[in-house]
């Protein structure tokens, strides 16, 4: 069995953001021809747009782990290729300082935002609500994880548990490189098929104007998909290759005002947009790699 561990680590990013919500007693609330089961209610306990920077944060932090790593079939972990773990940990960094930031300018305005509250809420105003040492209430950590086949050596597990989670195990790191691989490929796929769609007219009957995530995220791609790949899909490697020759240095004002560039972008990416179709369009279970 090929252990995948050699080839990097599991990343669990957490955290926690103040919800700032409470439910209103049942004695609060007006009455009703309901059913009190049927009925609930909540207040907001400050105006949820002062936690929008935060979260945000907490949003871009996950939107660059995913486009990094790699899926992992163990609920809030991604693999991490080892070349990109040291990348991966600077970065985790940065947004720990961001959302620390963030969460300072909060509790800097926490008193204010209470007092606003306490106005829109009136009656339903609970001063118990509201934590006094808010800062409890935000969190950001990760962790770097290796698994491995239980040690059946210690005595600590009878043999038959033991030979059980080493199957465990073994069907794990299988159902990993499935979707790895998978992954990739899906993901790959999507950046054609927005490049493609591009090329295409609108309901107006003009031209779709190209933006500048739709190549830069090829960009993106090309940049972390050696070290992603590391179940050498070959097969994917060579399309990926094709794409990354026929966009080479293009940036999205080059295709917005340079026809013939437009032309040949869009000639090459169809044939590789056909390639990828066919590929993507394979039961997974078949998918055989070098």
């Amino acid at each position: 069995m090929e252990n995948l561990f050699e080839k990097g680590c599991l990343v669990q990013v957490s955290s926690s953001v103040w919800r700032a919500t409470r439910k209103i007693a049942p004695g609060l609330l007006p009455e009703a021809p309901a059913s009190p089961e049927w009925l609930s209610a909540t207040k907001k306990l400050i105006d949820p747009e002062a936690l929008k920077p935060i979260n945000k944060v907490v949003n871009s932090a996950r939107t660059y782990l995913a486009g990094v790593s790699l899926p992992f079939p163990l609920p809030g972990m991604v693999f991490v290729p080892r070349e990109m773990i040291g990348r991966v940990d600077e970065r985790l960094q940065s947004f720990k300082a961001g959302f620390g930031g963030a969460v300072e300018n909060f509790v800097a305005d926490y008193q204010r935002l209470r007092e606003l509250a306490q106005v829109h809420l009136g009656e339903l105003f609970n001063e118990t609500d509201y934590p006094v040492d808010i800062t409890r209430k935000f969190d950001f950590i990760w962790r770097f994880i290796i698994l491995d086949v239980p040690n059946g050596k210690t005595g600590l597990l009878a043999p038959e548990v033991y030979e059980r989670e080493k199957e465990k195990f073994i069907q794990t790191m299988e159902e990993a490189r499935e979707m790895a691989v998978a992954s990739l490929r899906e993901e790959f796929g999507g950046l054609v098929k927005r490049l493609a769609e591009r090329f295409t007219t609108g309901p107006d009957g003009k031209p779709k104007v190209f933006k500048n995530t739709t190549v830069d995220s090829f960009h993106a791609f090309f940049e972390t998909f050696k070290e992603r790949n590391i179940f050498r899909d070959q097969e994917l490697a060579e399309l990926v290759d094709r794409a990354r020759a026929i966009l080479g240095g293009t940036s999205p004002d080059s295709l917005r005002s340079d026809a013939r560039l437009k032309d040949r972008v869009r000639s090459g990416m169809a044939e590789v947009e056909t390639a990828m179709a066919d590929i993507l369009a394979r039961p997974r279970r078949k998918i055989v790699l070098n």
